[in-house]
């Protein structure tokens, strides 16, 4: 059904054409979402032939087509290291954490590039998550950098970023896709970059919003001006003709003035943001999954427009101050996030290296239709991760100690209280450890976790205490049963206390006030935990992992990270059970 020209501002029959009450996204699917993707980013770091290349749309073969890092034009190089950024975000693994900075440190040749908009796409989704993770001043630099030289493409006479040097058709272009770019500018004016550069921001969305956008809140795709500031034309580059409605450049005014909201509260970029965002939602087939262009006869559904509305659509809800819109935004996006997780559009099963099926790059150019495409999967990773920003990924058993690591911070000092869920996945699991140390400490070997739980070869747990292992009561860990346990740390005393719960039972108290292994290194903080397997990867699984600072009401504490989501389904354990499918290692030493 479609609404345009019929006053799209009806907004009661907006909200009945999206008003779902019957999505059912939920945590369960965002963590089998995040389990594939972590599984297809792997292959494709094996797979790649460089670290100087980076994947842009899917083969029939299961490959990826590449582009050089150092291409200067080309404008998909971030979003591989950015969706490895996600995957670190997503369980603090320092191994995602290492393949995210391989692909984004060959991106560095690229701050100084002035020939194109696209330096937002190419260093924001890179460097900015790496920045954010991280907070290594390293990425800072870079990236002021670069915001440096997307300002030189600004012309002031006319209030725009040109957007490119390369289509002789043009004279100072602007395009709907810079609406994101300019992030970087924003983002700069924020961290020591001069405050021009949000002027210059500012005014782009301005110029979009009055040439772009149409008074339905429809789109062209470009604006071409003369010199003087005169409209040459307008049109859809990538659409189906001047007038019709590209939808992904439709989705980037949608993501990019909730983004400039974001960063300014100017009311005027929020009722731009409401414009197109209700466009685009009057004019959505039943799966919410847009044609390529909204006005095409040709059909070619394009899941990399979808992915992007959904995140942006999560945002704005976020940032809306009308309470009705807020729900059906929310609700269009989980819609939307429903379709995409559904066979139709998910690669799980598939030969594709990818996490979405049917994008459409540039269908007038007859290139990647029908295809994924390494932006419409980050914008996918992006939007679950504004649906739950600490999902309950599992953390699975590793016999690789460099694999089996997860970074918990450099605050969790004094006493603190930990708690997590261990899942036994096989019957005996030799000696299988659970083990914590310093945010600085490396886990190398057993010896290096000052703390550890361990499920011994006699099949119980036990708890180090200084020279060797403790335990008070013998409990045993049986296969598919799930035990919580909670932890009081007190790292100036280096001593702690274990409690578990068996499924079904009280709380036991497993050791008491036992020391820190007297030949560990030295700890300062509780800064990272460690999942070991001594048999084979992925035989018992830790969820809900949580440190906890005690507060000074008696048996209450506050949580330093997110309270754990709903457990999911055991049905979907047992398929997330399967073992990421790259090994970077061989077992460790077998003392523990």
């Amino acid at each position: 059904m479609s609404l345009r020209g019929s006053g799209v501002g009806l907004w009661w029959t907006l909200a009945l054409l999206v008003a779902p009450g019957a999505h059912a996204f939920s945590d369960a699917d965002a963590v089998r979402v995040f389990t594939f993707a972590r599984a297809q980013l792997a292959d494709t770091t094996a797979e790649m032939p460089s670290v100087n290349r980076s994947p842009k749309a899917s083969l029939s073969n299961g490959t990826w087509t590449t582009v050089a890092n150092t291409d200067r034009i080309a404008w998909t190089q971030g979003f591989f290291p950015g969706s490895m950024w996600f995957m670190y975000q997503v369980a603090s693994e320092p191994v995602w954490r290492d393949r995210a900075d391989l692909w984004t440190r060959p991106l560095e040749v690229q701050k100084t590039n002035t020939e194109t908009h696209d330096l937002g796409f190419k260093m924001f989704l890179s460097y900015g998550n790496a920045w954010r993770l991280t907070g290594n001043t390293y990425y800072r630099d870079v990236l002021l950098t670069s915001a440096g030289s997307l300002a030189t493409r600004y012309n002031s006479t006319i209030g725009i970023i040109d957007c490119c040097d390369w289509n002789p058709n043009w004279d100072i272009p602007l395009v709907t896709d810079t609406m994101v770019d300019i992030e970087l500018l924003l983002w700069g004016a924020q961290n020591g970059g001069p405050a021009v550069w949000r002027t210059m921001a500012v005014n782009h969305a301005l110029k979009t919003l009055a040439d772009a956008v149409r008074p339905d809140g429809s789109s062209y795709h470009y604006v071409d001006y003369r010199a003087n500031g005169t409209i040459r034309s307008r049109g859809t580059f990538q659409g189906y003709s001047s007038t019709s409605t590209w939808a992904r450049g439709q989705a980037w005014l949608i993501y990019g003035y909730t983004m400039v909201y974001r960063y300014t509260g100017d009311a005027r970029f929020l009722d731009a943001a409401r414009k197109v965002t209700d466009y685009y939602l009057a004019n959505l087939p039943a799966d919410r999954v847009p044609n390529w262009d909204f006005n095409a006869p040709s059909q070619s559904k394009d899941s990399s427009a979808a992915a992007i509305v959904a995140s942006a659509l999560l945002e704005l809800s976020a940032l809306e101050t009308d309470a009705a819109r807020r729900t059906t935004y929310r609700d269009a996006a989980l819609g939307m996030l429903d379709s995409l997780v559904s066979p139709a559009y998910f690669a799980q099963g598939t030969n594709s290296p990818g996490l979405l099926l049917h994008g459409v790059g540039n269908f007038p150019a007859g290139q990647e239709i029908n295809v994924s495409l390494i932006y419409g999967d980050y914008y996918f990773l992006e939007a679950l991760l504004r649906f739950n920003p600490r999902p309950n990924y599992p953390w699975y058993s590793k016999l690789d100690f460099y694999r089996s690591q997860h970074l918990l911070g450099t605050t969790n000092t004094g006493i603190r209280n930990v708690e997590f869920d261990l899942t036994p996945l096989a019957d005996n699991l030799n000696g299988g450890v659970v083990g914590w140390t310093d945010s600085s400490t490396e886990v190398t070997s057993f010896t290096r976790l000052n703390m550890a739980v361990r499920m011994s070869p006699e099949g119980i747990f036990q708890v180090r205490n200084g020279g060797g292992y403790s335990w008070i009561r013998r409990v045993p860990y049986v296969r598919g049963q799930t035990y919580h346990f909670r932890m009081r740390v007190d790292l100036n005393a280096r001593r702690y206390t274990v409690w578990v719960t068996p499924p079904g039972a009280a709380e036991l108290l497993l050791v008491d006030n036992v020391a820190f292994r007297s030949d560990a290194p030295a700890i300062n903080d509780l800064g990272r935990a460690a999942v070991i397997s001594t048999v084979v990867d992925s035989d018992f699984r830790v969820n809900n992992h949580r440190v906890l600072a005690p507060t000074l009401a008696p048996g209450v504490a506050q949580a330093v990270e997110a309270a754990p989501p709903v457990p999911l389904p055991e049905a979907l354990w047992r398929e997330l059970d399967a073992p990421e499918r790259v090994s970077t290692g061989p077992a460790g030493p077998s003392e523990r």
